[in-house]
This record gives C-alpha cells, sequence and structure tokens, in this order.
C-alpha cells in the first residue's frame, strides 16, 4: 500500500514539475466561467416604437385569446352550453320553441333571437360573453 502511495505522490510531483497540471486547471476554469468578450457582445433590445407595441399587444391578445377559446371549448363551455339549454327549456318554456327555432334557421338567427332577449336576462348575458364559440354549442344542443 505504501508503495501505490509512494508512485502516484511521484507522479503528480512530476506532473506539476513538468508543467501538464497547469493547462489542464486553466482548461477547466475556463469552461466553467464565459469570457467576458462574450457577454459585451450581446446587443441590448432596441426600445419599441408605439406602432411595434401596438401591434406585439395585438397579436399577444389574439394568441390569448385563441387560446382560452381552445381550452375552454373543450369542456367547459360544454357544460355552460347545457346549463344554458336547461335553463331556457325549465325557465323560459314560452322562449324555448323560439330558440329552437332560431338554431334550425342558424346562427344569425339564434344572435337575433338573444338580442330580442331582455338586457338583464341571464340567458342573453352569459351567452353574449361566451361568444361565437359557446352560441354554437348551444345552436347544437337545441337542435337535436
Amino acid at each position: 500500500m505504501t508503495s501505490k502511495l509512494r508512485i502516484a505522490a511521484a507522479t503528480v510531483t512530476a506532473a506539476l514539475a513538468l508543467g501538464v497540471a497547469a493547462p489542464m486547471a486553466d482548461a477547466a476554469e475556463a469552461a466553467r466561467t464565459p469570457a467576458v468578450a462574450t457577454v459585451a457582445t450581446v446587443p441590448a433590445p432596441a426600445a419599441l416604437t408605439s406602432a411595434q407595441a401596438d401591434a406585439l399587444t395585438a397579436a399577444l391578445v389574439a394568441a390569448r385569446t385563441d387560446a382560452v377559446t381552445t381550452r375552454a371549448a373543450s369542456g367547459d363551455l360544454n357544460d355552460v352550453a347545457q346549463y344554458i339549454t336547461a335553463y331556457i327549456k325549465k325557465y323560459l318554456a314560452k322562449e324555448y320553441a323560439k330558440a329552437k327555432a332560431a338554431a334550425k334557421k342558424g346562427y344569425t338567427a339564434f344572435v337575433k333571437w338573444v338580442k330580442s332577449l331582455k338586457p338583464d336576462n341571464p340567458v342573453r348575458l352569459v351567452l353574449e360573453f361566451g361568444g361565437k364559440p359557446l352560441i354554437q354549442i348551444v345552436i347544437t344542443l337545441l337542435k337535436k
């Protein structure tokens, strides 16, 4: 065991004496830290003009709206549409026949029927807030 330690110590001493360990240590340190010149060459972002900021805002809002519509159309809107049709059938019995007839005529006729409801009607409020995807699902359910 003592001979192995002596051989290891002699090898390390020889490596240090010949200068092999110093370049390896520099290479290891260079790999860990980035060069200052690399960091300094990254350009700073330019300031946006008001037109560019408006365009960016519009694009972000459109992307968010599409994402919300796609996510909500999968399950949440179906549940809301079923509640709306049940509500119309139960509480607005006279309007149910008109809603069904408007749904069979299409989207435009159904929106016209929704606009004929009182402004404080919960069905009108929910359908106007839900937008076109919700109205299309309600139309599909009323056509059945």
